[in-house]
């Protein structure tokens, strides 16, 4: 069977822009969604450091009282040893992402740095 020739006025069309704006779409639509599992299982997404929630002394006590939760302060090993709260596990800051395997996914950290 032969094909049959598009007449010469006849433009193919160039599908590229429909493709990209829906894979945009869909990232854009995927980001929504991520975001909003993440909040209802209780482990939102904080974009600066303002919005991470503030605790008190006494929050945190009961915390680690009541609920098992975990001290990590993250600062310098030299400032951790010249005072740091009673049972605080040191992990400073720069080797925080090497600790990560080594955590509990159940257990409650809190961390500090003054």
């Amino acid at each position: 069977m032969a094909r049959r020739k598009l007449p010469s006025n006849v433009k193919k069309q160039n599908l590229t822009p429909i493709w990209i704006i829906m894979a945009v779409v869909v990232i854009v639509v995927g980001i929504f969604v991520y975001r909003a599992i993440r909040d209802l299982s209780g482990n939102p997404i904080y974009l600066s450091q303002d919005e991470v929630p503030r605790m008190t002394v006494e929050q945190v006590r009961q915390a680690m009282q009541n609920e098992g939760a975990i001290l990590l302060d993250v600062r310098t090993a030299g400032q951790f040893e010249a005072s740091h709260v009673q049972g605080a596990l040191s992990v400073p800051l720069t080797e925080i992402e090497s600790f990560y395997s080594q955590l509990d996914k159940d257990t409650w950290y809190i961390t500090y740095c003054t």
